[in-house]
């Protein structure tokens, strides 16, 4: 470790760490700040800044603390920005008869955090019924909304099929993820009523709105958090410790969840870092049973950095295909060989045999 970067993973420490660790990890940060001139802090230890100061205020000042509250400030801006404009999202598809739950930021924030000068968020995340997909994007694009790559709402209700979300943005600074599946990479209708089940009313804006029970949250952030992402994710571990502080989670439920999701390496492998670096209490039961070996090359797979390459790519396919075979009624009752390539079809948005190759191999000339 570079002695003149602030260590991502002390700044954690001296966040959430007990009282003797907190106060190590604390002076640790403070002494790395000062050899660097301030110069000493990457993304991923940015991010915390925040909840530094939440911890440290009160009790210390200096350049750390000047700039953790500089964050601080910041984020409390964007965060009432995009709630606002999260707010007027969910009056619109409410006011359709589109039922909505806020996920990840927006939900952690306004159940957990009480603060919106804690948790930065770059978008705000909504889930709908997927009964719902093709309404709900109209709804958006005639609010000015685009969607990526400037899908129809007709084209994203054919790619629903085989994803779990859409990205809308408008203007340089709103972002909205529509969500009609709770997690990525599941397909299983019973996971999403069980969120849908025990969702929590909360109000924002004056506005009626939903966010994932306790227990469904710290599940939500756990997996999530089990796999490579462009930015080093270190905040998923501030937000499963404030859930579980917040609210004692339902762990035979949580377990349930792992199980029906097939997501039991995922929730094991964070539960396991929680343990170990944060002496987190986990009761056996939480821990679930022996995961098969397939989601377990699954989960190596995805520790890997994107882009993928062309033999990794086809199998995070393959997975993909695996996971979401049994819950559709076409493909659940075809050969493989068939449903395969109409997976690929639906996946790429490609309604025709060359329009699939043409672009099965941009997608290779890509990865290569």
């Amino acid at each position: 470790m570079n002695p003149k970067r602030i260590d991502p993973e002390r700044l954690l420490q001296a966040c959430f760490g007990d009282a003797g660790e907190s106060q190590l990890a604390f002076e640790s940060c403070v002494a790395a700040d000062i050899a660097s001139g301030g110069a000493g802090i990457e993304p991923a230890a940015r991010r915390l800044l925040p909840f530094f100061y939440r911890r440290w205020c009160a009790s210390s000042s200096g350049s750390l603390i000047e700039t953790a509250h500089r964050v601080y400030l910041a984020t409390w801006q964007q965060n009432r920005e995009r709630m606002a404009s999260a707010a007027s999202v969910l009056r619109q598809l409410e006011s359709a008869g589109i039922e909505c739950m806020l996920l990840k930021g927006a939900a952690l924030t306004l159940g957990h955090y009480r603060d919106y000068g804690l948790r930065s968020m770059g978008d705000f995340d909504l889930l709908i019924h997927h009964a719902d997909v093709e309404r709900a994007a109209g709804l958006l694009l005639q609010d000015g909304w685009t969607a990526e790559e400037g899908c129809s709402a007709e084209a994203i209700r054919r790619q629903s099929r085989v994803r779990h979300a859409w990205q809308f943005t408008r203007g340089d600074t709103e972002n909205c993820d529509l969500h009609w599946r709770p997690l990525a990479r599941c397909y299983s209708p019973q996971v999403a009523g069980m969120f849908w089940e025990g969702a929590e009313a909360i109000t924002l804006d004056g506005q009626a709105a939903r966010i994932p029970c306790p227990t469904d949250q710290f599940f939500h952030v756990c997996v999530h958090a089990m796999h490579w992402e462009w930015t080093r994710n270190l905040y998923w571990i501030a937000d499963a410790l404030t859930v579980v502080r917040d609210a004692e989670p339902n762990w035979d439920r949580a377990a349930a969840l792992a199980a029906s999701s097939e997501m039991q390496t995922r929730f094991t492998e964070a539960l396991l870092v929680l343990a170990s670096h944060f002496r987190l209490a986990v009761p056996e039961q939480a821990f679930a049973a022996e995961a098969p070996a397939w989601e377990r090359r699954e989960y190596m797979l995805m520790q890997k950095p994107c882009p993928l390459g062309p033999l990794d790519s086809i199998a995070w396919h393959l997975y993909n295909f695996r996971r979401l075979r049994p819950f559709d009624s076409e493909w659940r009752g075809a050969p493989r060989w068939v449903a395969l390539p109409q997976y690929l079809a639906a996946f790429l948005d490609a309604p025709t045999w060359g329009s699939l190759l043409a672009r099965l191999w941009t997608e290779f000339r890509l990865r290569v």
